[in-house]
């Protein structure tokens, strides 16, 4: 077992104010998503962005980045203090339907810091329906192999999603998809 870490208070509200609405906040605006429609790029004005949202949140000490002038994110998982993730969400400033769509693709590339290639990385997508901040998200998971020149499309098919909470498989509910408010990727050593 690893040493207990004091909990970083300042990062832990740092991350957290992000994706609690307050009083000032703007409304979401709605918006019905088309097929083959793009959500986010690096080159483009979007309409929200992603911002980190690790284990710190819980007492943890894992900790990552997201650079959204290139996509990338990056960071590190420890188990020290009970943690285990990083992860990123997106702001809560968006309302997508998301009913003509099948699925969503995301174009994802796993680069490893070293000279020995990373191994595969399984990683979680999930989108909320609801803004509660720890409310159900509806999730799945994919392996990402490791290469430092080709990217990999993913679909997620939204008819798949298992709806979880904490990293437990919730019953008895309903896929909103035409109330989609946020969507996140985590690296976890948590499954479900």
């Amino acid at each position: 077992s690893s040493k207990r870490q004091p909990w970083d208070v300042l990062r832990f509200v740092g991350q957290s104010a992000k994706f609690v609405p307050t009083p000032f906040s703007r409304p979401a605006q709605r918006r019905m998503v088309q097929p083959n429609e793009f959500l986010w790029r690096t080159s483009d004005s979007n309409d929200f962005t992603f911002a980190p949202l690790d284990d710190v949140v819980m007492g943890g000490a894992s900790s990552s980045q997201f650079f959204a002038k290139n996509g990338t994110w990056s960071g590190r998982v420890t188990d020290v203090n009970n943690g285990g993730f990083v992860g990123i969400r997106t702001t809560p400033k968006f309302q997508w339907d998301l009913s003509n769509c099948r699925g969503v693709e995301l174009t994802l590339r796993q680069q490893s810091s070293s000279d020995q290639p990373a191994p595969k990385t399984r990683l979680k997508v999930g989108f909320r329906d609801s803004t509660d901040f720890n409310g159900i998200v509806w999730t799945t998971s994919l392996d990402i192999a490791s290469s430092s020149t080709k990217a990999k499309k993913v679909k997620v098919p939204l008819d798949k999603l298992k709806p979880t909470k904490f990293a437990q498989i919730v019953s008895d509910v309903t896929f909103d998809k035409s109330n989609v408010v946020g969507m996140q990727l985590v690296y976890s050593k948590f499954e479900y």
